[in-house]
């Protein structure tokens, strides 16, 4: 490491600078967020999931009980208990510059509709994204995304030009599985070959050679 042009300290060019705060850039300064924030929500007397390290809950009773999902600096709180979720609001905001958004609208792709008997999550502007993306907005819709009889097998036709651009939208369309399941299987089969796949595994992976494909974007799960 050297010290850039006019900042030469005489007698000092080899000593470096110890930074006391994490800074944007820097390969730390994501672990260091985290456990800033991880540091001040346990403070508050959340716990910290097991399971997954973004989820925090707090069971304030048998019957009540607060859950916090953090996203890098995306953050969701849900659940039955409005003054513990008033307080922990509180307690961010002395804490951190958050800003309140109100009822959760749109969270990592996933578009949230709210009423009092219900919650209905769709990922419709993420699949007309993946579309537009394909070049395949004006395809028509088909029932069954793949042909049953179709046998994909792996080194089968030419090498696909572009593997990364295949690997994407496998890995798009498993995060649109959370909300579309019924083309669950079809996506399975077509991840089988992202690690060498061929152009009849592109094919097969834009739908039955002889339609047009296009995913409905009326997806919707209760």
């Amino acid at each position: 490491m050297e010290q850039p042009p006019g900042f030469v300290a005489q007698g000092e060019s080899s000593l470096v600078r110890k930074l006391r705060r994490s800074l944007y850039g820097l390969k730390q300064s994501s672990q260091a967020w985290f456990g800033k924030f991880n540091s001040v929500v346990q403070a508050f007397g959340m716990k910290r999931s097991v399971a997954d390290h973004s989820i925090f809950y707090c069971h304030t009773s048998s019957s009540r009980c607060v859950y916090l999902v953090v996203y890098v600096d995306d953050i969701v709180i849900t659940r039955n208990d409005q003054e513990k979720i008033a307080q922990l609001k509180e307690h961010l905001f002395s804490h951190f510059q958050t800003k309140d958004l109100g009822k959760l609208k749109y969270f990592l792709g996933i578009e949230v509709a709210q009423s009092k008997n219900r919650i209905i999550i769709s990922q419709r502007k993420y699949a007309l994204d993946i579309l537009k993306e394909t070049g395949m907005s004006n395809c028509r819709p088909i029932d069954s995304p793949m042909d049953p009889n179709q046998k994909l097998l792996p080194n089968q036709g030419e090498p696909y030009s572009d593997p990364e651009r295949y690997q994407r939208l496998v890995g798009k369309l498993i995060y649109l599985t959370i909300t579309r399941p019924d083309i669950s299987f079809t996506v399975g089969v077509v991840s089988q070959f992202m690690q060498s796949p061929h152009n009849h595994h592109w094919d097969a992976l834009k739908g039955p050679q002889d339609k047009d494909y296009s995913m409905k974007t009326k997806e919707v799960l209760k």
